[in-house]
């Protein structure tokens, strides 16, 4: 087998967690995830993440200083493309953002916990996976398939 990048989608869901605890799993998942795949996301897509890690509730887990460097960290990490292509098929509006992203970005996978984005697995050939599946089939393969045979 030959290691090919991904290229990947993380919904604002995904993404909140690896945030507010940079030391867990989720932080970890998308750290491998930008080192090893090419990671997508749309103006759309980026404004809802920043929005919604300005909210005050999470004060309690970390400062909002260290919220926005995460977010331009973020930004710095990832594609920014333009979402060309509509879609109105999943039954939260508010998620069609990642699903048409993620098909304008010819994307293998979308990570997300989100329950109206998970039913719709698989969506126009893209995985839609949790970031424990999303470490299991991609992530974990990547360790066993890489041509270097570093791990």
């Amino acid at each position: 087998m030959s290691y090919a990048r991904k290229r990947v989608v993380f919904d604002t869901s995904s993404l909140i967690p690896a945030c507010l605890n940079p030391d867990r799993e989720p932080a970890k998942i998308f750290r491998r995830a930008v080192l090893e795949h090419d990671v997508f996301c749309s103006v759309d897509t980026f404004n809802e993440l920043a929005t919604v890690l300005t909210r005050e509730k999470f004060n309690a887990w970390r400062p909002l200083e260290h919220r926005l460097m995460w977010v331009r960290l973020f930004r710095e990490s990832v594609i920014l493309i333009e979402a060309t292509t509509p879609v109105t098929e999943c039954r939260d509006p508010k998620d069609n953002k990642f699903l048409e992203l993620a098909i304008s970005a010819k994307a293998d996978v979308l990570v997300s916990s989100d329950v109206h984005l998970l039913e719709m697995h698989p969506f126009r050939g893209v995985q839609i996976l949790q970031l424990a599946d999303f470490k299991q089939q991609i992530l974990s393969k990547a360790v066993t398939e890489r041509p270097d045979g570093l791990t």
